[in-house]
């Protein structure tokens, strides 16, 4: 005895079978919807202006709107490394030193 399985995909707006499922994401939020070509259409009319005037993004890629990591002068990298190490903050030798330390750092000055 053969048993058959079927899976039919309806449309989430309307029920009608032989849909797609489709991936979108807005914000930190993946969305799935399943949708026939008619919807999908009325979907992409819809998001046209946005995804023309947008950039695309390689997968596992996901930009934040943060500011873009400031770069110091030496002499404020010094400054701000020794005294990161004098508050027994751990700092690299080399390399970038992170933001909220920096920020510490600038605190303190301005005191």
């Amino acid at each position: 005895m053969a048993q058959q399985t079927r899976v039919i995909i309806t449309d989430d707006l309307d029920g009608t079978e032989g849909a797609k499922t489709y991936r979108f994401a807005w914000g930190e939020t993946v969305y799935e919807v399943d949708l026939t070509d008619a919807h999908r259409d009325e979907l992409l009319h819809v998001l046209e202006p946005y995804t023309s005037a947008g950039r695309r993004v390689r997968p596992g890629r996901v930009r934040t709107a943060a500011a873009p990591a400031e770069r110091l002068d030496r002499a404020t990298s010094r400054a701000t490394g020794g005294w990161a190490a004098g508050q027994g903050l751990a700092v690299k030798d080399r390399g970038r030193i992170p933001a909220s330390v920096v920020e510490a750092y600038r605190a303190a000055e301005a005191r």
